[in-house]
């Protein structure tokens, strides 16, 4: 049981982020995203990313790798229509 909640966590937090990315992605408006929260949102992955790899625990690292997937695609839409866009 342990294992599933180690597993499920991370995905869930990946998970609750996907209609935001979606968001992002087909309005092209991030005025309302919070860089601080993206920012919160990944160090926090990237602690239990290093807490999965010091207790050698694959499934967590695996959960985690998704999760940072999702909030880097987030962050990247958000500096590519915040930022790069403005150019064009």
């Amino acid at each position: 049981m342990n294992q599933w909640v180690a597993i499920l966590a991370p995905i869930c937090n990946g998970i609750q982020l996907i209609p935001q990315l979606y968001k992002t992605f087909t309005t092209r408006q991030v005025r309302d995203l919070s860089l601080a929260s993206i920012g919160l949102l990944l160090l926090t992955n990237l602690l239990w990313l290093l807490h999965g790899y010091y207790i050698q625990d694959v499934s967590l690292l695996l959960a985690g790798c998704f999760s940072m997937t999702v909030n880097l695609l987030l962050l990247a839409g958000y500096l590519r229509f915040k930022y790069l866009s403005k150019g064009s």
